[in-house]
């Protein structure tokens, strides 16, 4: 089809501009072929008009005007004398008019999207959205059972596997043991050898077989997990547009519920978990001009214990009200993150990622990010080298209180007494507060000591040395971040280490006062009133 409207005809379409003015006296006429559309700046062709007819300059004004509304006036003219032409054309074209619909359909289609950026979503993005409107409709506690029911499978089989790997351990050890203590008699050097690397194998087999059943479970859970958020949601769209289906829609969250229920909790709130610990809150206005409010905390206590969900006797975890909170705000602006101290190693856990690792495992499957393994995979082939000062992120959603780890690499100089504002770690600490305030994360737990455990080395005069310097840092951080972000309110937790003295916390709590300058209420009541 022929379109009309993009036919050679009408380019290059030219009419003749007419103005009419006064030089010396003297009535005078400028006529100029214009092309119409305007292809240029009315300004621009009005300063090459005057300069090629030797135009006076006070005339530039009027003739601008003039110039424009000729244009205008041409421009209309010209487009409904094509819609005429079009609309003639269509009229004696054999075409019907579902061909044209298509043609221009197609023409506005290709036009706009060289304008638009992609508006496709990710299943991903579908995900998110699917659950995020779970979390916050009557299926929150179906769904947080159904969570927590999958976390007790993956629990047990990793209890099991924990059994195994113990038991071969056992069953080697005293393999080895005998063939030792008969060296000589009954066993040579070359059995013990052979002992040795029949062992490492049968212990490499061991933990690929587990891994095996982990990664199969993990699957096989995220799967059904996402199938059954998908098909709830169908059903709570469907409730909204036809109310007569609500009891239908929901059976399935029922009998899922009466499934969970089934499961003998016990004590669900066992006090054997609960920990007396130290912690004390405060709230502080940074600013010159204009100020923002933010909330502080000092704890004392294990930085794991905001990843690990408080669990019964027996070790299933149980959904309990932080937990509950850290689901609704998954897809948020008020996200909780925390910082990890770590080494230089992606490929071994060692240390506290030793410790994190078996928490992710045991905190069930991952439904809405990658796991662990393959997120540390992905940053490892990314970054091969890690120095001081790099922070690589995990993002989780089957932690207790926290939606985002920072992983803040440091090394030796952290134990020197005379750090200093621009060491390596401290540089690191403050690009992970920018990233988290540029990221909408709102809560973050920063270890104050930048030591997750007490050591000897760490005396009075070193603990209070390094506070002071924490801070003091921080607090420039947070102006710096209220300053070019806007952030109105940040949630900072300070986390001191388990087994320091209730005096050195007293000493915490008294210098991050007078440090933040933390305002005391101002009692207005008389005293007549008293």
């Amino acid at each position: 089809m022929v379109d009309v409207l993009l036919c050679s005809t009408y380019e290059d379409q030219k009419r003749d501009f007419v103005f009419d003015f006064k030089d010396s006296g003297k009535l005078q006429r400028l006529t100029v072929p214009i092309p119409i559309p305007l292809k240029v700046d009315a300004k621009e062709f009005v300063q090459r008009l005057i300069t090629f007819h030797n135009l006076p300059c006070y005339l530039e004004p009027e003739l601008t005007k003039t110039l424009d509304e000729f244009n205008k006036s041409s421009c209309r003219e010209l487009q409904d004398k094509m819609g005429v032409a079009a609309l003639e054309q269509m009229k004696q074209s054999s075409q019907c008019a579902a061909d044209y619909i298509s043609s221009w359909s197609n023409s506005f289609t290709q036009e706009h999207t060289s304008y638009s950026s992609a508006s496709d979503k990710s299943e991903e993005s579908v995900f998110s959205e699917m659950y995020h409107s779970l979390i916050h409709s009557a299926a929150l506690e179906t769904l947080l059972q159904l969570e927590n029911t999958y976390a007790i499978a993956m629990d047990d089989v990793v209890l099991k596997k924990e059994s195994a790997i113990k038991a071969m351990e056992e069953k080697h050890q005293r393999e080895m043991e005998d063939s030792i203590n008969n060296l000589g008699i009954v066993t040579s050097d070359k059995d013990v050898n052979d002992l040795a690397a029949r062992h490492c194998e049968d212990a490499q087999m061991l933990e690929t077989y587990w891994s095996s059943e982990l990664s199969q479970l993990q699957e096989m859970q995220k799967r059904e997990y996402r199938e059954w958020v998908t098909k709830v949601h169908e059903d709570m769209v469907r409730v909204s547009s036809d109310p007569s289906s609500v009891e239908d829609s929901f059976s399935i969250g029922k009998n899922r519920s009466m499934s969970v229920q089934s499961i003998p909790v016990g004590n669900e709130f066992s006090t054997t978990e609960h920990e007396f610990r130290l912690e004390e809150s405060f709230t502080i206005l940074l600013g010159a001009q204009k100020k923002s409010t933010h909330n502080l905390r000092l704890i004392c206590g294990n930085v794991l214990d905001l990843c690990k969900h408080k669990t019964r006797p027996g070790g299933s975890v149980l959904s309990q009200p932080h937990r509950i909170q850290t689901a609704l705000s998954l897809y948020s602006e008020t996200l909780a993150g925390v910082i990890l101290l770590v080494e230089d190693r992606l490929n071994t856990y060692s240390g506290i990622m030793k410790h994190f690792a078996r928490i992710c495992q045991q905190s069930g499957t991952e439904f809405h990010f990658p796991d662990l393994d393959k997120q540390l995979c992905l940053i490892q082939q990314m970054f091969e080298k890690r120095d001081r000062r790099d922070i690589y992120i995990t993002r989780h959603s089957n932690l207790s209180e926290v939606h985002v780890v920072f992983h803040l690499v440091v090394d030796d100089s952290v134990k020197s007494s005379t750090i200093s504002t621009r060491n390596p770690v401290i540089v690191g600490l403050r690009n992970a507060l920018h990233t988290a305030v540029r990221h909408s994360i709102t809560t973050i737990t920063i270890p104050l000591l930048l030591f997750h455990e007490m050591t000897e080395e760490m005396t009075v005069s070193w603990c209070m040395k390094r506070a002071e310097l924490m801070f003091k840092c921080v607090k420039g951080f947070i102006m710096e971040c209220s300053t070019w972000s806007g952030a109105e309110s940040l949630n900072l937790q300070f986390m001191v280490p388990k087994g320091i003295s209730e005096e050195m916390f007293t000493s915490f709590s008294q210098m991050l006062s007078s440090i933040f300058r933390v305002s005391t209420p101002l009692d207005l009541t008389s005293t007549a009133n008293r």
